[in-house]
């Protein structure tokens, strides 16, 4: 059986993290709120390693100047800033939170990429876009939200041209959890609002079913298993300065991500994809 968060919905994923954003946390990893990326043997700062895993979604994207691009998830705006910036590409960015939008808007302002990216409140279950808008979309840890994500896929396919491309980023399950480790799963899909962490299988036959051509799909789980460490670190320091409830809720926010990341089945895939 699929392990998932079935009250999971648009509106509630918005308000988690409308209240993340509220208490500081979509910045705890010094820019980015996704995972970073360490090749072997290097030392780098979480906040190079959080840049690097971007720069490894971009360049499976095989960007051109010019080409516009959706970002499906854009948090607080800052890869699709980054991917703007380096490659002189166009990038929409949607999220299901408000506080996000306003976010991310700030972000650009300051950009070089300004007049170049827009972020808007939006569902990728019903994008509000035509056919073929876009050259290419990437998802970066925003997939285990959708209730659906066969339907979200479909639909990102709706949007992308023929021969564009999709990128996903996302957290996977390698093997099941079982017995008390089940409780750590369980415990990420209701504290983060994640409505299903998928397994590699479940993600092909995702991608197979919603039309996708499946190019690479590569579990660097190993290379980004120190995130949840700094990332759990990031959020106690939050929790430090808050009132009482909210940093009750933060703390075991930390606990969860940390023990997440320990774990053995705890995997993270690199998917690229492309409409025929």
């Amino acid at each position: 059986m699929v392990p998932e968060q079935t009250d999971t919905t648009p509106e509630s994923v918005g308000e988690t993290y409308d209240a993340f954003a509220e208490a500081g946390t979509t910045n705890a990893l010094g820019g980015n709120i996704h995972v970073g990326y360490w090749r072997e043997g290097q030392d780098i700062p979480i906040t190079e390693a959080t840049d690097q895993l971007t720069d490894l979604v971009a360049g499976r994207l095989a960007l051109r100047p010019g080409q516009r691009l959706l970002d499906v998830g854009c948090g607080n705006g800052v890869p699709a800033l980054r991917i703007a910036s380096a490659h002189g590409v166009r990038v929409t960015g949607v999220t299901v939170s408000s506080r996000e939008v306003v976010q991310a808007a700030r972000s650009a302002e300051g950009s070089e990429a300004y007049g170049r990216v827009s972020f808007q409140l939006a569902d990728a279950m019903k994008l509000p876009f035509e056919d073929a808008s876009f050259d290419g979309a990437f998802a970066i840890e925003s997939l285990l939200h959708m209730p659906d994500q066969t339907a979200a896929l479909t639909e990102l396919r709706r949007v992308v041209r023929p021969g564009g491309r999709l990128v996903v980023a996302d957290l996977c399950r390698r093997l099941p959890f079982t017995g008390d480790d089940k409780a750590v799963l369980d415990g990420m899909l209701d504290v983060y609002e994640i409505a299903r962490i998928s397994t590699p299988d479940e993600q092909r036959a995702q991608l197979t079913a919603s039309g996708w051509q499946l190019l690479e799909l590569t579990d660097i789980g190993e290379q980004v298993r120190a995130s949840y460490g700094h990332g759990a670190a990031a959020f106690r320091d939050i929790a430090a300065m808050l009132a009482a409830p909210a940093a009750a809720r933060l703390g075991a926010a930390a606990e969860l991500l940390e023990a997440f990341g320990k774990h053995p089945h705890a995997g993270y895939l690199l998917i690229t994809a492309q409409r025929l």
